[in-house]
């Protein structure tokens, strides 16, 4: 009886752990569109001429503006780029990249200078915005679109 008993605990002991990788490995599959286009816009001059400069040009930031009114701005830029990875309009998507890069820019010294935990959320929804771009994934847009009304909502803390 002691044999089987150790056979069974054995047994089990063995298909346990590897049940369990097979159900965490299964469990978080990412799911690719491949019949989406993943090709990025080398130079958007170009592509603003072919379509007659119909889309709205993105300026340069003013970095003396306040750390609310560049989040504010940029709260605006991540839910167009949403919308514009949402419609798969890339072309688009990429000019809000580029607004919201010079937004980051001009606002990440001015929140670093209140915490650093902040900053690094900060940097992820940047990232979360690129990746959306540069790796055709809109939910990544929809992620920055979330997790930045809290990092504003956090400021509003210091």
């Amino acid at each position: 009886m002691n044999v089987a008993f150790n056979r069974f605990s054995l047994t089990l002991a063995i298909l346990l752990p590897v049940a369990s990788l097979a159900i965490l490995t299964t469990s978080c599959a990412t799911t690719i569109n491949e019949s989406a286009p993943t090709t990025l816009a080398e130079n958007t001059t170009d592509q603003n001429a072919e379509t007659g400069g119909a889309e709205k040009t993105i300026s340069t930031i003013d970095p003396f503006l306040g750390r609310d009114e560049l989040l504010t701005q940029m709260l605006q830029s991540v839910e167009a780029l949403s919308d514009a990875m949402q419609k798969s309009d890339r072309n688009i998507a990429g000019k809000h990249l580029d607004q919201i890069l010079q937004i980051s820019d001009a606002v990440r010294p001015k929140i670093l200078e209140l915490s650093d935990q902040l900053v690094a959320d900060f940097d992820r929804v940047v990232a979360l915005a690129k990746s959306s771009v540069e790796r055709n994934r809109p939910a990544d847009a929809d992620k920055a679109l979330r997790f930045l009304p809290l990092i504003i909502d956090s400021l509003k803390n210091f």
